[in-house]
């Protein structure tokens, strides 16, 4: 028996209606908060039998509530990290997976030492082998790239600036993109007429 959905189940169903007000949400969060501190091993493994479940979607709702509490969860981002890095390569429709990447946002300018795991991830994911995995470790990897507390801040423009050249077109259409985005790009650099008549075939990649 899953004690965290049978309580919070139907809230996180729930959780993106119109008629739930802030003030439920904010409840929720806390309550979520809450029984994961009250119970960190039982909420952490009754969490992960439903980590992908498309009807709950826990993880939009779960990372917002911990990350009011980084000192006590702050690593448990980066487990979370590599679990959806692994369940992607583990499929061909690894976008459904991938875009809990976004609920990272939450933690992007908090400045305690496992953020810089979390770039650390997300920079190696920069040379992953598989094109869909590039692409959300780009679009990702920027917005940290503003944290104080990142280290490698250097390394990671100048390899994404090389990915500029990036055999695939899609790569260095959402490289060139989000490099824009914050005003990373080098002096003269251009998107290629062939990169962007890919796009307007193709759509956004």
């Amino acid at each position: 028996m899953n004690q965290f959905i049978n309580e919070y189940g139907d809230s996180l169903r729930r959780f993106w209606d119109k008629a739930t007000t802030e003030s439920e949400k904010e409840k929720l969060h806390t309550n979520i908060l809450a029984y994961a501190n009250n119970n960190p091993h039982q909420f952490t493994t009754e969490l992960k039998e439903v980590l992908f479940d498309t009807d709950l979607d826990p993880l939009s709702v779960v990372l917002e509530a911990l990350s009011k509490d980084t000192d006590t969860w702050g690593d448990f981002f980066v487990e979370i990290l590599g679990k959806i890095f692994n369940a992607a390569y583990a499929t061909d429709k690894a976008d459904e997976i991938l875009f809990n990447l976004t609920e990272f946002y939450y933690v992007e300018d908090d400045t305690r030492p496992f953020v810089q795991k979390i770039v650390n991830k997300l920079q190696t994911e920069l040379s992953s082998t598989r094109t869909d995995i590039r692409l959300a470790a780009i679009r990702n990897i920027i917005s940290f790239l503003n944290n104080p507390s990142i280290r490698n801040k250097t390394a990671i423009i100048n390899q994404l600036t090389g990915m500029l050249n990036d055999p695939d077109w899609k790569v260095r259409y959402v490289t060139f993109q989000y490099l824009g985005f914050e005003n990373l790009l080098p002096n003269g650099a251009k998107l290629g007429l062939a990169d962007r008549l890919k796009k307007m075939i193709f759509g956004q990649p």
